[in-house]
C-alpha cells in the first residue's frame, strides 16, 4: 500500500470514516480508496488528490479548542482554561446564568436539564455549547403505575371506516386507541406520521418523508367525511388523494379563522418555512433541487414566491397538529398510560422540505443505507439524506433538537428507526461506489434525545435490529433507551428460536414488525414466497430457506408446547401469551395479528414489486370493540400483563396481582 493511500486512510479514520466492517455473516468488507474519497467528501472534506489530503491531515491537526460539553444534571461541572478569562454562562433565552473571572479552570454552578452556552472572553475569545442531560430517560415506571405493559402497533393508513374515504386518518387513530384502551392497551403505534409532500404524489411510504418534524396531511380528517372505505385489499392513494385534497380546499374557504390564528401565534418559523417549501413546490414541482436558484434556499425570495398559498399548507399543518393532539387526549381518556406509540424515520427525502430547509448540516452527495441483514438478503438503499455530525454538532443539533421536540409533544412513546444509526451510519455514495460506515457523536445525540424526552416525559424505544457492534445496546439502555425485541429474530447460532423468558427486560418486544411477516406468514413462509417472487432466491435458495422456517417452527413448537395439531389461531394465542409472560418491560401485538391478517405491510429491498403500505386491515374500526378478536387478545393480556401494578402502588385493591 502507498503512502498515499495511508495517508487517505489516516485522513478517513480521523474524521469517523469506518476502513472495514464484517456483514451479517462474518464476512469482512474493506473500504476502497474511492468509497474513503466519497465519505469524506460527504463529510465536507476533498479527497481527490495526495496533495488534499495532506493539506486536510494538517489542517485536523491543527484545529483546537471545546466544541461542546456534556454533563449531567446537578453534577460539578469543571472546564479546564488555558488562561485567566472573564467568564459567562448563558441558557437557551440569551439570559445569563452565572458568571465570573477564572484561572486555570471554570466551575459551573449545578445545572438543571437544557442547553446552555459557555462564553470565554480574554486573549481568544470564544463559546462552548453545554449539554446538561438527565441521567436517564423517562421509564416506564415513573410514567405509568406499571413495571410493564402492552399495546398494540398497525398501520393507520391501513384503516378502514364510515367516513374516511380510502385511507386512516387522525380521527381513526384516536378511536382505535380509545376502543385498544377501554380493552387494557396502554400505548397504539403507528407508522411515521411525517409529512411526505404535497407535490410528491407517487410517494407513499411512510418512511420516505419531505420533512420529520411536520405532519402527514394525507391522515387529516375532513369535516363533511368522504364516505366509507372501499373494499379493496388494496389503497389506491391516487384516487383518493383527489378527493381529499378537493374536500380540504373546500374546508379551507369556511376555516375557523380565530382558531387557526390563535393556533399560528404559537407555531414555529420551521413550520412556515416549511409551508413556503409546499407553496413553491406547487409551482416549481417536489424536487427543490430544480428550481429556480434564489429559491433553492428559504428565505425572503422563497417567502415571496410562495405568497398567499403559504397560509394553506399553514393551515394544513394545524389541523395535523390538532387532530394528532386529539387522538393522543382520546387515548390517554380512554386508560391508556402512554397513548400514542409515534415512530422517527432514518431521514428525509434528498429532494425534501427538510433537506431544504437545512443544506448546511446535509451530507453531499451519499444517501443511507443498510448492508444485507436479517430483513433484506440484497442489503437496501433507502434514498434518504443524512446529516453530516460535524455541521450537525456546529448547528448545536438544531434541526434534530426541533424535531424531537415537535414529535414527543404529540406521545407517550417514540421509537427512533434504526437507532444503530446514533452509533454508525451505513452511506452510499451517488457515484456508485460501495457504501461504507460513517461514525456518529453518539454521547451528543443520546444527551438531546435523553434532554428532550425529559421535559416531554416521553419513553424512547431505539429500533436495535441488524448488525449490532458490541455495547451499543448497553449504552443506549444505561440512557434509559429501551431496546425493540422482535422475538423471531431472538435465536441461537443453529437458528432456533429462543424461548420467551430469554427477551431482554429493558425492551419493548413484539413477535413481527411492519417489515416482517404476520405472524400467520412467518409461519406459512409468506415471506420466502415473495423474496422468490421478486427474484432474490433460486428454486435451491426457496427450498433452504423454508428448511430454515421449519426449524423455526419447531423450536417455537418447542419453547411454547404448541402441538402439533395446533392451528393458526391457537399459534397464534400461544405466542402472544409467550410475549405477555415475558419479562420485556413493554409488549406490543401487531394489530394485523390480533385480527389474523396473512400478508405484511411491507417487503424491506422493494418498491413497486410488493405492495408496499396499501393493504388495509380486514376489520373496521366500528366493529374492533364488538369483535372477539379483540376481546381475546384482551384476555390473554390482562392475565399477565394488564393487572400488573407498579410495585409502590400495590395498595390499589381494583388492580389483581399479577
Amino acid at each position: 500500500m502507498s503512502s498515499a493511500d495511508d495517508n487517505l486512510r489516516a485522513l478517513a479514520q480521523a474524521q469517523g470514516v469506518y476502513l472495514d466492517f464484517f456483514d451479517l455473516h462474518g464476512v469482512r468488507h474493506e473500504a476502497s480508496p474511492d468509497t474513503l474519497r466519497a465519505l469524506l467528501k460527504a463529510l465536507g472534506t476533498d479527497a481527490d488528490s495526495p496533495a488534499m489530503v495532506s493539506e486536510a491531515l494538517a489542517a485536523r491537526s491543527a484545529q483546537a479548542g471545546m466544541g461542546e460539553i456534556i454533563a449531567f444534571a446537578g453534577d460539578p461541572i469543571h472546564v479546564p482554561v488555558a488562561r485567566t478569562c472573564d467568564w459567562a454562562l448563558m441558557d437557551e433565552a440569551g439570559a445569563v446564568v452565572s458568571e465570573g473571572r477564572a484561572t486555570g479552570a471554570v466551575d459551573l454552578p449545578r445545572l438543571g436539564v437544557g442547553y446552555y452556552t459557555l462564553h470565554l472572553n480574554g486573549a481568544s475569545d470564544s463559546e462552548t455549547f453545554v449539554m446538561v442531560r438527565p441521567h436517564r430517560a423517562p421509564e416506564l415506571a415513573t410514567q405509568s403505575r406499571a413495571d410493564r405493559c402492552w399495546g398494540t402497533t398497525g398501520a393507520l393508513y391501513g384503516l378502514r371506516s364510515a367516513s374516511n374515504g380510502g385511507l386512516g386518518n387522525y380521527a381513526d387513530l384516536g378511536a382505535v386507541a380509545a376502543t385498544f384502551g377501554r380493552a387494557g392497551a396502554q400505548f397504539l403505534g403507528v407508522n411515521p406520521l411525517h409529512a411526505l409532500g404535497w407535490a410528491m404524489d407517487e410517494i407513499i411510504s411512510p418512511y420516505s418523508p419531505s420533512h420529520r418534524g411536520m405532519f402527514n396531511i394525507d391522515h387529516i380528517a375532513v369535516e363533511s367525511g368522504l364516505g366509507p372505505s372501499p373494499e379493496a385489499d388494496l389503497i389506491d392513494y391516487s384516487s383518493f388523494r383527489e378527493r381529499h385534497r378537493a374536500a380540504l380546499e373546500a374546508q379551507f374557504k369556511t376555516r375557523d379563522t380565530a382558531a387557526f390564528a390563535a393556533w399560528c401565534k404559537t407555531c414555529s418559523d420551521e413550520t412556515r418555512q416549511f409551508a413556503e417549501f409546499e407553496a413553491i413546490s406547487e409551482t416549481h414541482g417536489h424536487d427543490f433541487r430544480t428550481w429556480p436558484a434564489a429559491l433553492q434556499t428559504p428565505g425572503a425570495e422563497a417567502r415571496k414566491a410562495a405568497g398567499k398559498r403559504a397560509e394553506f399548507h399553514l393551515w394544513l399543518q394545524y389541523l395535523a397538529d390538532t387532530q394528532i393532539d386529539a387522538a393522543q387526549a382520546q387515548a390517554t381518556q380512554s386508560g391508556m398510560a402512554l397513548g400514542l406509540y409515534l415512530d422517527l424515520a432514518v431521514g428525509p427525502r434528498p429532494d425534501g422540505a427538510e433537506v431544504w430547509m437545512n443544506a448546511d448540516t446535509i451530507a453531499k452527495g451519499v444517501t443511507i443505507g443498510a448492508p444485507p441483514d436479517h430483513l433484506s438478503p440484497e442489503g437496501q438503499s433507502w434514498a434518504l439524506a443524512a446529516h453530516a455530525p460535524g455541521p450537525l454538532a456546529r448547528a448545536r443539533y438544531a434541526p434534530l433538537r426541533s424535531m424531537l421536540r415537535r414529535l414527543m409533544a404529540k406521545c407517550g412513546v417514540l421509537r427512533i428507526d434504526h437507532a444503530l444509526g446514533l452509533l454508525r451510519s451505513f452511506w452510499l455514495p451517488d457515484d456508485g461506489s460501495p457504501g461504507g460506515y460513517i461514525t456518529q457523536p453518539l454521547d451528543s445525540l443520546l444527551a438531546v434525545i435523553t434532554i428532550e424526552a425529559h421535559r416531554a416525559g416521553c419513553l424512547v424505544v431505539g429500533e436495535d435490529l441488524g448488525l449490532v457492534p458490541d455495547g451499543f445496546r448497553k449504552a443506549m439502555n444505561d440512557a434509559g433507551l429501551y431496546s425493540y425485541a422482535v422475538w423471531q429474530f431472538e435465536a441461537n447460532h443453529l437458528g432456533e428460536i429462543l424461548p420467551a423468558d430469554t427477551l431482554p427486560p429493558y425492551s419493548l418486544a413484539c413477535f413481527g414488525t411492519h417489515d416482517t411477516p404476520t405472524l400467520s406468514g412467518f409461519w406459512h413462509g409468506t415471506d420466502v414466497e415473495w423474496w422468490q417472487r421478486v427474484g432474490w432466491l433460486s428454486s435451491g435458495d426457496r427450498a433452504a430457506r423454508h428448511s430454515h422456517r421449519a426449524k423455526q417452527r419447531a423450536s417455537l413448537r418447542d419453547v411454547c408446547a404448541i402441538p402439533s395439531t395446533a392451528r393458526i389461531g391457537e399459534i397464534a394465542d400461544t405466542i402472544h401469551r409467550g410475549l405477555a409472560q415475558s419479562p420485556a418491560a413493554l409488549v406490543s401485538m401487531q394489530m394485523d395479528d390480533v385480527f389474523g391478517e396473512l400478508e405484511a405491510q411491507n417487503l424491506p429491498g422493494t418498491i413497486n414489486e410488493h405492495p408496499n403500505w396499501r393493504r388495509r386491515l380486514s376489520v373496521p374500526i366500528e366493529a374492533m370493540e364488538q369483535s372477539s378478536a379483540l376481546r381475546h387478545i384482551s384476555d390473554v393480556m390482562r392475565a399477565t400483563r394488564g393487572a400488573s401494578p407498579h410495585k409502590e402502588d400495590t395498595d390499589h385493591p381494583e388492580e389483581e396481582p399479577a
